[in-house]
């Protein structure tokens, strides 16, 4: 089933501007969209949903590569 559809990556930013400047500026992924819950980005076909939180605690380890 999975093996059939594209997959989404999520990760959490609380501040959605720096975020895409990093992932866009920085890294190069082409911006898709934004809304009120998230940043959208192409990651070479990959869709990778920034979602805005209002808090979190960072993990000690990579969360996309």
């Amino acid at each position: 089933m999975l093996a059939n559809n594209p997959i989404v990556a999520f990760i959490p930013t609380r501040d959605a501007a720096r975020s895409r400047s990093f992932y866009e500026g920085t890294l190069g992924l082409r911006f898709v969209s934004d809304d009120d819950f998230a940043l959208v980005m192409d990651a070479n076909g990959t869709t990778l949903r920034i979602v805005r939180v209002a808090d979190f605690t960072p993990f000690p380890f990579t969360i996309l590569g």
